[in-house]
């Protein structure tokens, strides 16, 4: 129940029936005021009105009466005492039945009257009317009794004042009622516009307290919207811990910024396991698991990009040290080849002992580009294991007899099978195949031929212009009929140096004599090859030491 009474349709529909409670006060008010102004209306229209009217035909009559009696005074003797009697008993029916009518109407009108002024002005009517039904009658009487008198009695002057006192009195009525229908009429009027004006500002009132309960609504409903707004865009630009938003009520949006906190907490936890596992898996790959792509369930034929490559001399390295240090080393080697395979799209498959296994495939990488981005992998790997050389007494901790750090790598083009294998306990994102076992043992090939960057023709073939290479041989592999041609990998397009560009074509040429069985031409070829190989260079039996088997 607690909960309903937080909804927001609850809050919406209590500002509804506020802003309807508002506006029936505001109609109940105006219809009060339109009422007093009707029940004013009617005063005038049903009491005061007619009052006059009937006082008016009183005096009238009482007018007449006395013309009469004035007539009367000076022909009485041609008038007969039973015309005369007529007359007077007629005028005292017809003044009776106004008298009665005024008292009628009075009384109405002090009913309907709303103002307590109103009521004082028609209750001190009614003495009035009262003592004029009094003198009428007694005008009346007077008529009458005079009716068989002599004419010279004085009656006739009484009968006349009478009447003149009736007159007077229904004058003063008429006045009194003229007086309080003008006022009447103004307070109507005032009421009116008191009327219109408390409508105007009782609207208003309402419009104004129900405009600012919406607005209250809308922004209490808004704010913590706006508020989600911006932590999705956080949780979205990838700021986890700037998205969390701050829970302000307890209806429905205070549940959802609650289960959307929690969201939060759930992909903080989530990008923490990632993280962490993809310390151990590429995260590329780790993305590619977890959102069910086609490698997460199947394998697949791809034409893929192999990497192996191996520490020289790792065994006796690894005796002349400490296992700490010797970890310490692995991990600081570790560390400096795997940038440049990880910033040129590869994936690093695992690390054996010393040696590293990595792979291009689509579609983590053009396939257009893999073996380009391989070779320069290599190469900077190459160029940074100079700079590593350096910091090796650092990392061990030694300043004499520092192991010399070299590597040989291998590089291999071909269809492999890539997907997720392993047992329904563990499993590995890696790649299989004839490819891959010939590009491992194509890195061990690379201490018979003296060289340290060995690529196949595959490799070679898919690389392009986008790479310097030196021809080293055509070797048989196990389970292939045809031959395999391997290169040395120099440099990558446009930055072989002009002298090894000259010693490459001194080789090429020396090589060709030698495919074709030119001995002679072969062995003066490779000797100038030589001679300016130690020209320019204080090693340079590892460079030309390449033998061809024909």
């Amino acid at each position: 129940m607690a909960s309903f009474f937080r909804s927001i349709s609850i809050k919406i529909f209590g500002v509804a029936v506020g802003l309807l409670i508002l506006l029936a006060g505001a109609a109940l008010y105006s219809a009060l005021l339109t009422e007093d102004v009707h029940r004013q209306l009617r005063t005038l229209n049903y009491s005061l009105f007619p009052l006059t009217i009937a006082l008016t035909e009183l005096r009238d009559a009482t007018h007449a009466e006395q013309i009469r009696a004035d007539v009367m005074s000076g022909a009485s003797q041609r008038r007969s005492e039973s015309a005369c009697r007529t007359s007077a008993t007629a005028h005292d029916r017809v003044t009776s039945t106004l008298g009665e009518k005024a008292e009628q109407l009075s009384a109405l009108g002090a009913k309907l009257a709303v103002l307590e002024r109103n009521k004082v002005e028609m209750a001190r009517l009614q003495p009035m009317i009262a003592e004029l039904k009094y003198q009428n009658r007694r005008l009346a009487r007077m008529m009458i009794a005079a009716c068989g008198a002599a004419p010279d009695v004085v009656t006739q002057v009484e009968i006349h004042d009478q009447a003149r006192e009736v007159v007077r009195l229904a004058d003063t009525i008429t006045a009194e009622i003229e007086l309080f229908v003008e006022q009447g009429a103004l307070i109507v009027g005032e009421n009116q516009t008191l009327a219109m004006k408390a409508n105007l500002i009782l609207i208003g009132t309402a419009g104004f307290v129900g405009l600012m309960l919406a607005w209250l609504v809308a922004r209490g409903l808004t704010r913590p919207i706006i508020r989600l707004q911006v932590g999705a865009r956080a949780v979205s630009a990838g700021l986890l811990d700037q998205a969390e938003v701050p829970v302000t009520s307890t209806d429905e949006i205070g549940d959802v910024t609650r289960a959307f906190n929690n969201m939060i907490v759930d992909l903080r936890e989530k990008e923490r396991i990632k993280d962490t596992f993809g310390q151990y898996v590429d995260p590329r790959v780790v993305a590619e698991l977890i959102g069910g792509g086609q490698y997460s369930s199947e394998g697949e034929k791809r034409v893929a990009t192999l990497f192996f490559s191996d520490l020289v001399g790792f065994t006796s390295i690894s005796e002349r040290l400490a296992p700490s240090t010797l970890v310490d080393l692995i991990n600081a080697y570790f560390t400096e080849m795997s940038a440049p395979i990880r910033d040129r799209s590869g994936i690093i498959d695992k690390y054996i002992g010393d040696a590293i296994m990595a792979f291009w495939v689509p579609p983590f990488v053009d396939p257009n580009d893999q073996a380009r981005l391989a070779c320069a992998a290599a190469l900077e790997q190459r160029a940074r294991l100079e700079s590593f050389r350096t910091r090796v007494p650092d990392v061990i901790g030694l300043r004499r007899d520092v192991p010399l750090i070299d590597f040989r790598v291998a590089l291999a083009s071909g269809e492999v099978i890539v997907g997720s294998i392993g047992s329904e306990t563990a499993r590995s994102f890696t790649v299989m195949g004839d490819t891959v076992n010939f590009a491992s043992r194509l890195e061990g090939a690379n201490k018979a031929y003296g060289t340290n960057l060995l690529i196949d023709g595959a490799t070679h073939d898919m690389a392009g212009e986008a790479i310097e290479t030196r021809d080293i041989d055509l070797i048989g592999v196990v389970g292939r009929d045809e031959p395999v041609r391997v290169y040395e990998l120099a440099a990558m397009a446009g930055e072989l140096p002009p002298e090894k560009r000259q010693l490459f074509d001194l080789y090429a040429e020396g090589l060709a004599h030698y495919r074709a069985a030119n001995w002679v031409k072969a062995d003066a070829a490779l000797r100038r090859a030589v001679s300016f190989a130690q020209q320019h260079s204080a090693a340079p039996r590892r460079t030309l030491q390449g033998r061809g088997t024909g």
